[in-house]
């Protein structure tokens, strides 16, 4: 997909096709990762929001974890393990 770059105001700017915002789930003040990549000459848009969720995801498995194993976690005295 061919884009031009535009003048808007004292900015230049690449418009993006409403189904490419669409398919991006992207909306106006969204925040966008931006990856510049000089060696292969390419600039990478990516959504953060995958980011997002797979970090969620670590802290709900960890929550789980902790709900799971906090009667044995809690009997753990942490001044015994220390002195070992």
């Amino acid at each position: 997909m061919r884009r031009k770059i535009v003048r808007v105001g004292a900015s230049l700017c690449i418009l993006l096709p409403k189904d490419v915002i669409k398919t991006m789930e992207w909306d106006f003040g969204d925040p966008i990762d931006l990856i510049l990549d000089e060696e292969n000459e390419k600039v990478i848009l990516r959504n953060p929001r995958e980011e997002e969720k797979k970090k969620k995801s670590y802290l709900e498995d960890f929550n789980g974890f902790l709900e799971d194993y906090k009667d044995v976690l809690m009997e753990i005295d942490p001044v015994e393990e220390v002195s070992n």
